[in-house]
């Protein structure tokens, strides 16, 4: 009888050490078993206003049981086909997750850093085409150097306007002087490529008025008391070129497009 129960006390303990192993096996099956989203190409920067290429997309897997809500947020890499060729409002550096986020129109409100400060100029758009320029590319300002620093006159000539408004400059006189470089922030009231405008429905206007951000420097009023009050100037390529402005009565500069920083295929 003794002999009996042995063997169903040693069969119940083969039996639960199954199910221990089981258990083990199946919560450690859960740690490997993963879910797949889109994720930036390490290296790969996308600027504000590109669209996503097949060649910058990675899947980035997460192991089922982390992901939590993370689906509500990020994008899975089975859908990766929906959203090549789309634009993004923000630029995207290498080795993040892509979010839904990322692909909606662009918040309405600068980005401005804390040393930065937002610089409305008046540019000439029979010089260069707005559409083909995006919020985040660099460009520079031409001017001509006989203007800088000349007096901003009391009653400035009328000058003849083309069809569209836009007034016509006299020609400049002497060498022109390029201004920059600056980050544009917005054209108008794009803050995104037109693509993204257009998606949205929302009218482009004022294309003729770039905003750029501009760096400003604290600057003590007594430099020998170090507890004199701090006040703001302008970083000298800022200062002169709102120096041409003054000078010019806000007449409207030419644009200067610099090359723009994007991974080629």
């Amino acid at each position: 009888m003794k002999g009996v129960q042995g063997l169903i006390l040693a069969i119940g303990l083969g039996v639960a050490g199954a199910l221990f192993n089981w258990a083990y096996l199946y919560n450690s099956s859960r740690d490997v078993e993963k879910i797949n989203f889109i994720g930036i190409k390490p290296g790969a920067t996308i600027n504000r206003g590109e669209v996503l290429r097949e060649d910058q997309l990675v899947p980035v897997g997460i192991p089922e049981r982390w992901v939590g809500n993370l689906k509500d947020f990020a994008l899975l890499w089975d859908t990766r086909q929906t959203v090549i060729g789309s634009p993004v409002w923000r630029t995207i550096g290498g080795e993040t997750l892509l979010l839904a986020e990322d692909l909606k129109t662009p918040p309405q409100e600068l980005k401005l850093g804390e040393n930065e400060r937002a610089m409305w100029i008046p540019v000439d758009t029979r010089g260069f085409v707005p559409s083909l320029v995006l919020p985040g590319d660099t460009v520079s300002f031409i001017a001509s150097r006989s203007q800088m620093g000349a007096p901003t006159p009391a009653k400035p000539p009328e000058q003849p306007a083309d069809g569209a408004g836009n007034e016509l400059a006299s020609a400049p006189t002497g060498p022109t002087e390029i201004i920059g470089p600056f980050t544009i922030l917005s054209l108008g009231n794009r803050l995104g490529s037109p693509e993204v405008m257009r998606a949205a429905k929302i009218p482009q206007v004022q294309e003729n008025v770039m905003t750029i951000a501009v760096k400003v420097i604290k600057v003590k009023k007594n430099p020998d008391d170090p507890k004199s009050p701090e006040y703001e100037e302008l970083e000298e390529k800022a200062a002169t070129l709102w120096k041409v402005l003054q000078a010019t009565n806000f007449r409207q500069v030419g644009v200067l497009l610099h090359e723009r920083k994007t991974n080629k295929p």
